[in-house]
């Protein structure tokens, strides 16, 4: 414990004797930017000096005023109106105060014998003093603006990530419960009917799960294993209806690609509710290819021409959660279409994918 706070004490030293280095730097580079600047005109570098150093006090005061106090007190807590003020009446204040005693009676009768000053409360001369003292605090303020602005940035991007985030991960949690209590009733409805098909559907139901509590518990799965999910779904649907219904399943794919989890099923489940509920003819059709990063996903079934399909209507939560999570996932990089032919309904959706490199 002891050696942790010697480590934590070291370490805050070094960082405050790091601190003190860069400061005393920044004082001596005025002196000399400014030395120099202003002892080209009379090539009198050391009076340039004495000047731009006897001239410190009030630049110092400014600044470490406006460091210490006014950027924390109103400028961090965006009270911007106040600083501005503040920093005003500080920098005025520090003028007259401060810098004017010292260039009126050390500056100009010392190293100015022919400067000819109009008096202490002069206005010409007290803004150009009050220049002179505002230019050592331009490029800290700049610093500190410009880190204060690249930090309430990287603050805002953090948040609206977070916020993102947690939306995704809300409308991901509704496809869990939404999808468990269709296929429960699917599967109930095969024990009701003593069905051999029960058992296979339990084993199907098995790896589901497994795939929504393992391996899809991840921003990104491979497409792979979210059509296998897909076929695993319509393989317990076709245990269900037990060749009532005429289903298709078709894909192919180039190469592997990474998609959101969970993207793809509300289409499928919501053909198979909207398609079964014919008395004959049913069928359904998914079809999933996948070329050059691009997928399209073309699901159709029959329906009866007297009844509405509509997707967002209750029981249809997957199908509207999904078009929310295409939004914030794949804005801009998607196209959603439907059409209700009378006799059929077609959901089709193009997707541009990332290439998983791993």
């Amino acid at each position: 414990m002891k050696s942790e706070q010697i480590i934590n004490t070291v370490s805050s030293n070094n960082f405050f004797s790091k601190k003190i280095i860069k400061h005393i730097l920044y004082w001596i580079g005025m002196v000399v930017f400014f030395g120099i600047t202003w002892g080209t005109y009379d090539h009198d570098y050391q009076r340039s000096f004495l000047i731009q150093f006897f001239g410190l006090p009030g630049k110092i005061v400014l600044v470490y005023i406006t460091l210490l106090f006014l950027i924390p007190k109103f400028f961090v807590t965006r009270k911007f109106t106040l600083f501005a003020i503040f920093y005003f009446l500080t920098l005025v204040l520090t003028t007259i105060i401060v810098q004017r005693p010292i260039m009126l009676y050390h500056v100009e009768p010392n190293y100015l014998p022919g400067w000819s000053s109009k008096g202490f409360f002069a206005i010409n001369e007290i803004m150009k003093t009050a220049l002179d003292v505002n230019n050592a605090a331009i490029l800290p303020m700049a610093y500190i603006f410009f880190k204060f602005y690249y930090n309430s940035q990287q603050k805002t991007l953090t948040l609206e990530k977070e916020k993102l985030e947690a939306e995704l991960n809300q409308l991901r949690n509704q496809v869990h419960p939404h999808f468990l209590f269709n296929t429960l009733n699917n599967l109930y409805s095969l024990i009701i009917q003593k069905s051999s098909n029960a058992e296979a559907a339990v084993l199907k139901l098995s790896g589901l799960m497994r795939y929504m509590l393992y391996e899809a518990n991840v921003p990104k799965v491979p497409i792979s294993k979210e059509i296998e999910y897909l076929k695993n779904y319509v393989d317990l649907e076709k245990l269900r209806f037990d060749d009532q219904m005429d289903i298709s399943f078709n894909t192919e794919t180039d190469k592997e690609y990474i998609i959101s989890p969970f993207l793809l099923i509300p289409f499928v489940e919501n053909a198979f509710k909207h398609g079964s509920n014919l008395q004959d003819g049913s069928w359904i059709v998914i079809s999933i290819f996948v070329k050059k990063n691009n997928l399209i996903m073309k699901v159709e079934n029959a329906k009866s021409p007297n009844t509405l399909q509509n997707e967002n209507s209750e029981g249809g939560i997957g199908f509207s959660n999904v078009k929310k999570r295409l939004e914030l996932l794949y804005k801009n990089k998607y196209t959603l279409q439907t059409e209700d032919t009378g006799l059929s309904y077609e959901s089709i959706l193009k997707l541009n994918l990332e290439t998983n490199d791993n």
